[in-house]
């Protein structure tokens, strides 16, 4: 949890639109991912927060379940990270796919 924490609290340091709260449950980590408006590199536009969601899924390999499932706002930009299966060696790969898919948006 720590692991992703850092990783998160780093990505948001290097200026990409991401926050994350300190880490208050077992596996879950809550995370942002401000990317509505955000062009990827073939000019589709992250619209809502499904869009955010999947390219984060296709480009970054990273599941995310967006905080609407759990009754906020469509719209919301909070996913919840489940780290329940991860073993630590997999957190430097996980936060470097993120950083790329990150890299990819404009």
């Amino acid at each position: 949890m720590d692991g992703f924490y850092k990783g998160f609290s780093q990505l948001k340091s290097e200026g990409f639109k991401v926050d994350v709260i300190v880490p208050q449950a077992a596996i879950y980590l809550t995370v942002q991912m401000a990317l509505h408006g955000m062009k990827t590199s073939n000019g589709e536009i992250l619209t809502t927060t499904k869009d955010v969601t999947k390219y984060i899924l296709d480009e970054a390999g990273v599941a995310i379940v967006p905080f609407y499932a759990f009754g906020a706002d469509v719209n919301s930009k909070w996913y919840r990270l489940s780290v329940g299966t991860c073993k630590l060696e997999d957190v430097e790969g996980v936060i470097s796919n993120l950083r790329n898919a990150l890299k990819k948006l404009a």
